[in-house]
């Protein structure tokens, strides 16, 4: 047989398709973050090859980058919670791919407006770094701290706003401080290993505002799709 049930309890049945369909919600999670991170990461840096300007991101750089967006942020989405209304969805096509038509659109939306702010960033400098080294220093971290942000857009697999069930997983909270953290340390301190500058606290102010836009970015595609959903 292709399935043989221990447990022929109804509750239990229950219970086992519910936890499968969070499992998969949280995966999927997963690779929109993901892709969203790899999607912007890509548009930066050939748009700036091909512009003429230098690479924004060392090879360093990029280490840590890959390194805290593949640790703690994305396996934390793996972690939430399962939402109350899972049991009412109409169960997912055995034929639906993993990228679905919603999920693609948020990657495409984030990661080009992200990808879009850092290059005008680059080619601009609206942010006013003084010099090339603290230009470099604040794309570098700007980049971080939107990815951070965007890690809160990713929990929400639907329309609803991402607030409703922002407290649901406080792990993710941690996880934020903690990186963010670590990023503030590397910026101030780790000048001699990744080749950047320390940024003043009015910068980090203006780089945190900044990488807010993408939650608001957010909530504003989640806003039309339901008002769209409601006239329809």
């Amino acid at each position: 047989s292709d399935i043989i049930l221990l447990d022929d309890s109804f509750s239990t049945i229950v219970r086992a398709v519910e936890w499968g369909r969070g499992i998969f919600e949280n995966f999927l999670r997963f690779i929109q973050f993901q892709l969203t991170v790899n999607v912007s990461s890509v548009i930066v840096v050939l748009s700036s090859i091909l512009a003429g300007f230098a690479s924004p991101f060392s090879a360093l750089e990029l280490l840590w980058i890959n390194l805290i967006m593949d640790g703690p942020p994305a396996l934390t989405l793996g972690l939430e919670p399962m939402r109350g209304n899972l049991m009412q969805r109409k169960p997912t096509p055995r034929n639906q791919p993993i990228v679905t038509r919603p999920m693609l659109m948020r990657i495409v939306i984030n990661g080009i407006f992200i990808a879009g702010v850092l290059l005008a960033q680059n080619f601009t400098n609206f942010l006013g770094g003084a010099t090339p080294e603290e230009c470099s220093s604040i794309l570098f971290a700007l980049f971080v701290v939107f990815q951070l942000f965007n890690a809160f857009n990713s929990r929400e697999l639907g329309n609803e706003s991402i607030f409703k069930n922002i407290f649901h997983n406080k792990l993710m909270f941690l996880v934020f401080a903690v990186t963010f953290a670590l990023q503030i340390v590397i910026t101030q301190f780790g000048g001699a290993i990744f080749g950047i500058v320390p940024l003043s606290a009015a910068m980090w102010g203006k780089i945190i505002l900044c990488g807010f836009s993408v939650i608001v970015l957010g909530e504003l595609v989640r806003l039309v799709r339901r008002l769209l959903q409601r006239n329809a």
